[in-house]
């Protein structure tokens, strides 16, 4: 009878035991869910990985269809990953509005920890956030807590097989008695009475006792974890916690080049800017909360410092966020409408100046205005499509891939840019290599044909000389590879890293006749991003520039 109750108890224990880690994994990973999902609305995708590639969590975004578009353990290589539509968590999830599982990972091979929620961004589109977490130290505390247990009990059997006459009756009770005055909780229990085993309803109570105060320090324990959890996640920005005599007791290791040491001796003497040093003494000095933006001179870069008082603790969390990167974007932007409604006012006044003209104007000269004004129109045209092109982009991100004739792709870009074509005497020369025996290709067509013509118009425009582009497009395992060489005026080597970011145009593009947004090369990454694949460039002034890339089929 003993032994069963011995093993009834074993199994409720660590099943409680197992419950309740898997609530506090449960817990934590929630809080962490929705600190990422606010940090997600926040942040573009682009910049994911700068937050979450460090991250002790594993962070996975999942589309509708459960294709998996983020993954901070497998960045760039989210392609190669199995559908996670059928994951439990994520079935539960959206059944439920979260999920929670304990298992083992397909792609690591690890024992983890799962919680999903669904998410909509800023554009409408679902997705399902799910965190992860190893589990493996969780799962072998439990199986620590069962062999102990397992073991205790082997010992006290022993020990009650071998002393049950002699001892047990004698002194039992007052070893019970003992022991629960030790564990006491002050919590009154009442007395149950058994006639033969009173001595075992005092034991049970007595473990009782154990696991009640066992799991209040465990609860306990993770509380403080949870507060350290909070603090480090902030990955995006430096974050120090001092106490009132500016000694350090716990630093982040974003921004370490804002200072001479790491973690340990005094704030002060390991802050290397006295712009940070003196927001931090206001706040300590008033003891109150301040946020304030500082210009570091010697790094030119806007940084943000918050400093938050823990008055129950008498200590201070020290927050400092670059935001060189958003005033840059600002001030590109303000350039932007600057720039654009320049081009704008050009076309729309040329087009106004000549349509009054036409009316008192020679009938010889009307062809020549109408064609100037057609010209100008082209312009508004080209600078309204750029607008479209960005806002189906930020729209949809669906891939339409379907078979379709490469011919019919050349025929389009042709059609498109025949007035450049003809203008310059432009020579396109295909070079296409694909395994079938046909010249069908599996792309989406739209895609495609937006990110050639924007490559090859560009090479007929900014070239001073016969344009000559060569296309190259070549089909293995699973993708196309694309080069588009042409002889044009080539790229600055100091611009060639911002070239895709949106808005951006080079000193040469601005200063010719050409109508431009900065919109077109940005467009060609963004698209052949969601085609699955990256861009590359490399370019040498007067000589021309290569475009490289990739699209999964």
């Amino acid at each position: 009878m003993i032994f069963f109750l011995e093993i009834f108890f074993v199994k409720i224990n660590t099943d409680r035991v197992s419950t309740l880690y898997q609530e506090v994994a449960k817990k934590t990973l929630r809080e962490d869910a929705i600190l990422i999902k606010n940090i997600a609305r926040n942040n573009s995708r682009e910049d994911f990985q700068d937050i979450f590639g460090s991250v002790e969590k594993r962070f996975t975004l999942i589309n509708a269809k459960g294709t998996v578009v983020y993954d901070s353990e497998k960045y760039e290589e989210e392609s190669t990953m199995e559908n996670h539509g059928t994951r439990p968590e994520v079935i539960e999830a959206l059944e439920k509005g979260q999920g929670f599982n304990v298992r083992k990972s397909e792609t690591l091979g690890e024992l983890l920890a799962y919680y999903a929620m669904p998410y909509t961004d800023e554009y409408g589109e679902d997705y399902i956030i799910r965190v992860a977490r190893g589990y493996d130290s969780d799962h072998s505390n439990i199986r620590n807590i069962l062999t102990g247990q397992i073991i205790f009990f082997i010992i006290l059997n022993i020990f009650i097989h071998l002393s049950y006459k002699n001892y047990l009756k004698r002194h039992l009770f007052s070893k019970v008695d003992e022991i629960r005055k030790s564990l006491e909780t002050g919590i009154e229990v009442n007395e149950i009475y058994s006639n033969d085993d009173m001595w075992l309803v005092e034991f049970w109570k007595v473990v009782q006792a154990w696991q009640s105060e066992n799991i209040k320090n465990l609860e306990k324990v993770n509380l403080e974890k949870q507060i350290l959890r909070r603090v480090i996640s902030s990955v995006d920005m430096s974050i120090v916690l001092i106490n009132v005599n500016m000694e350090v007791i716990l630093k982040n290791e974003s921004l370490n080049y804002l200072y001479n040491f790491y973690q340990g001796g005094h704030y002060y003497q390991g802050m290397k800017y006295i712009e940070i040093i003196n927001v931090v003494r206001k706040a300590i000095d008033e003891k109150k909360d301040i946020k304030e933006d500082v210009y570091i001179t010697k790094l030119k870069k806007y940084l943000v410092i918050g400093v938050k008082y823990l008055e129950f603790r008498n200590q201070f969390i020290i927050t400092i966020k670059d935001v060189t990167r958003n005033r840059e974007m600002m001030e590109v932007q303000r350039n932007f409408i600057s720039n654009i409604s320049h081009e704008l006012k050009t076309p729309l006044t040329n087009i106004k100046g000549y349509l009054i003209a036409l009316e008192d104007a020679p009938e010889a000269m009307r062809g020549n205005f109408l064609k100037i004004v057609k010209n100008n129109v082209d312009k508004l045209e080209n600078i309204t499509m750029d607008f479209l092109n960005i806002s189906k982009i930020e729209n949809s991100k669906v891939l339409n891939l379907a078979p379709v004739s490469f011919g019919k792709i050349q025929e389009e870009i042709e059609k498109v840019l025949s007035r450049y074509i003809k203008s310059k005497e432009a020579e396109i020369i295909y070079s296409v290599n694909l395994l079938g025996a046909d010249d069908y290709m599996r792309v989406d067509f739209d895609k495609l044909t937006t990110i050639l013509k924007n490559l090859i118009e560009n090479a007929i425009i900014y070239n001073d000389k016969k344009p000559v582009i060569r296309v190259e497009i070549k089909e293995i395992y699973d993708r196309y590879k694309m080069v588009i060489e042409d002889n044009g005026l080539g790229i600055p080597e100091e611009d060639i890293e911002n070239i895709f970011e949106r808005f951006y145009r080079v000193d040469k593009a601005r200063t010719s006749n050409v109508a431009g947004t900065g919109l077109g090369l940005n467009i060609v990454a963004e698209l052949v991003e969601i085609c699955g694949g990256k861009i590359e460039v490399k370019s040498k002034e007067g000589k021309g520039s290569v475009f490289r890339f990739s699209m999964l089929k």
